[in-house]
């Protein structure tokens, strides 16, 4: 009879904490990354030849955790913060391109308009002074462009600075979090906790850089990028640098164990890291020197027919415009010439001739050299602003693919390992009945106990 009650008292055991496992999971069903428990059942064997065993045991309480889904998790959160991280900046280079107010054709247009107007009465002040006026718009527009995609490089710049801490306090994190999971499963105790806050950062960490994990046998992740140097060994975390250079740059390196890996802007980084050093390399720079070598060919080619020109007072000629190389608010400047020391003519004396300012008209059509290719200057802005518009849809495409598998993927993870409320409570009802099952069990056994004695 004792028998029969010990094999009821391990089935109330073994529902008992079958029944707090799925209270857990029930408590946790909104908790990001949690991985749901499950109670893994073992008969307990009998001895000797006629025993029908003894009862039931948890032998383990199993994560349910797949690591392939969770490292496709991770790739397609990298992919998604990368495009989305990507767009902010190209979205708004594009806007400040395209905008009536920066836009250097629209500036071109009216400056060469102006001159075409001035070319019919060179000796009108009215239209000379509307030719400085244009010009004076025309730099302000590179100007003003400029200095936005130099302001833009500034936030690029500070955030690049708060992802790179971002990624040492996360490694700092996982390092710590190995360092606590190989202590407690070198004595046998449960790190299902652990495993899931370390998965979480890892998520986290996926958003700012592409990773790579590997797990070892100790219970602890590697975690490097995707190029192979490493962020965290077990207990010991990289430490992720940003030094700014005397040209206004950024550097960025990687210190681990006291060794130092440079990551120059063609280090393939990805996620939010990456995509500031594709931005920064891929688009913002290379826009701002098409504007520098637009406004030096336009000022290089004006001054050289002005000054080759005499003015209303039959004085030489000078220039109009003024290039400040390396300047990011004010590369285009005009001289501050009166409008009767504007150069048309080509003989002093000779107030109606225009010869000068057909020359003027003609830099129009005429090729400059714009990143390595020679180009006419409204062409040259046209292909910047298509450059910019395509390189943007591009993007936005990606961010919508990207985006779709990630949902895709964070689906497959939670199909796996998150809480269901609809099995859990099924499986709420079966241990309580397992539960109560047993407890009969227990009350018969003592009945037929009870039955025995009174028989003495």
């Amino acid at each position: 009879m004792s028998i029969l009650s010990q094999i009821g008292y391990s089935g109330v055991r073994a529902a008992q904490i079958a029944l707090n496992t799925t209270g857990q999971n029930v408590a946790n069903v909104n908790t990001p990354g949690y991985s749901r428990l499950s109670p893994q059942f073992r008969a307990v064997a009998g001895h000797g030849g006629t025993s029908i065993g003894g009862g039931v045991e948890i032998s383990g309480i199993r994560r349910i955790y797949g690591d392939f889904q969770n490292q496709q998790l991770w790739r397609a959160t990298t992919e998604q913060s990368y495009f989305s991280s990507r767009q902010q900046y190209l979205t708004a280079l594009e806007g400040l391109a395209g905008s009536e107010g920066s836009n250097i054709s629209a500036g071109l247009d009216n400056f060469f308009a102006a001159l075409s107007e001035a070319s019919s009465t060179p000796r009108s002040m009215g239209l000379r002074q509307q030719v400085l006026d244009e010009a004076t718009q025309l730099a302000q527009r590179f100007n003003g462009l400029v200095g936005n995609i130099g302001t833009q490089l500034d936030a690029l710049h500070g955030q690049r600075v708060a992802v790179v801490d971002e990624i040492n306090g996360l490694t700092a994190n996982i390092s710590e979090l190995n360092a606590q999971i190989i202590e407690m499963k070198a004595v046998g105790r449960d790190t299902s906790t652990l495993l899931d806050y370390r998965d979480n950062l890892i998520k986290e960490l996926s958003q700012q850089a592409d990773i790579r994990t590997q797990l070892m046998d100790d219970g602890s992740l590697s975690v490097s990028l995707a190029n192979g140097q490493p962020l965290v060994v077990r207990a010991t975390s990289a430490q992720m640098t940003v030094t700014r250079t005397a040209s206004g740059e950024q550097n960025l390196a990687l210190v681990f164990a006291g060794t130092t890996f440079r990551l120059g802007e063609a280090t393939p980084i990805g996620g939010t890291l990456g995509a500031l050093q594709d931005t920064e390399y891929g688009s913002l720079r290379p826009a701002q020197a098409d504007l520098h070598d637009m406004a030096a060919a336009l000022a290089e080619k004006v001054n050289a027919a002005l000054v080759g020109g005499y003015d209303l007072n039959g004085n030489a000629g000078k220039p109009l415009f003024t290039y400040v190389p390396g300047s990011n608010d004010g590369l285009l400047r005009v001289t501050g010439i009166g409008a009767d020391e504007l150069a048309f003519s080509s003989a002093p004396g000779e107030v109606d001739n225009n010869d000068v300012l057909l020359q003027l008209l003609d830099i129009k059509n005429q090729n400059v050299t714009v990143g390595g290719t020679s180009i006419a200057l409204n062409d040259a802005y046209a292909g910047l602003l298509g450059r910019v518009a395509s390189a943007s849809r591009q993007n936005q495409a990606d961010l919508d693919t990207a985006t779709t598998v990630a949902e895709q993927a964070q689906a497959q993870r939670d199909s796996l390992s998150a809480v269901s409320l609809d099995e859990e409570a099924i499986d709420l009802m079966a241990y309580t009945e397992a539960y109560q099952a047993n407890m009969k069990v227990i009350g018969a056994g003592k009945q037929l106990f009870d039955a025995l004695l009174a028989l003495f």
